[in-house]
């Protein structure tokens, strides 16, 4: 008596994979967009997280707090034009009690927190020039928590994130106002960012 043998023939086999590879194709682009949303998204969070914690800072201990970035172009009005001129947050920046209101890190003053960069990716900026935030002109909070510096702007300022290949309302900006109050919004993602 012969024995009956299971399995699949190579037929069978051929037309699964094909399933598979069609339905690959058709996942791997909703894919790319729902990973650089929630990306954006958590980018959003960290920024606002980090800018709450500056000001509670401030007051807690009754010292002005700044946050500077540290990316090699720390200056200068961006745009989320991909590669665009100024200074782009999202390579990282330092939180720290400057004691001595001069937008540096000297020795002894106290850093608080600080982030490398969140990579290639990530777009943190800052405009128009009526809200620049740069490393002249620094996020800051005074003892009372109200926005404070030296520079043009006194603390306070819009910076927009998002991360290329984000799509829809996944984008947001973040505005700090005079009295130190951070608002955050949901905006439209960039065209340059999501027609990679």
């Amino acid at each position: 008596m012969m024995k009956n043998i299971n399995g699949f023939t190579l037929v069978e086999l051929m037309i699964v994979l094909a399933i598979v590879g069609i339905l690959a194709a058709v996942a791997a682009p909703s894919m790319r967009v729902y990973v650089s949303n929630s990306s954006s998204n958590s980018l959003s969070s960290t920024v606002l997280i980090d800018i709450m914690y500056a000001r509670n800072h401030a007051i807690s201990k009754e010292v002005i707090v700044k946050m500077i970035p540290i990316g090699a172009a720390n200056s200068g009005i961006s745009t989320f034009t991909p590669n665009s001129a100024g200074v782009n947050w999202g390579q990282g920046w330092s939180i720290f009690e400057d004691n001595n209101d001069d937008n540096i890190i000297d020795a002894g003053e106290n850093v608080i927190r600080t982030h490398t960069s969140f990579g290639i990716e990530a777009h943190i900026s800052s405009s128009p020039a009526a809200e620049l935030l740069d490393i002249n002109n620094p996020i800051g909070f005074n003892k009372s928590g109200f926005a404070y510096g030296q520079g043009v702007n006194t603390g306070r300022g819009t910076l927009t994130i998002a991360t290329f290949g984000c799509a829809g309302l996944n984008a947001r900006t973040i505005r700090i106002n005079q009295i130190g109050q951070v608002v955050g919004n949901d905006v439209q993602c960039p065209d340059s960012f999501t027609n990679l």
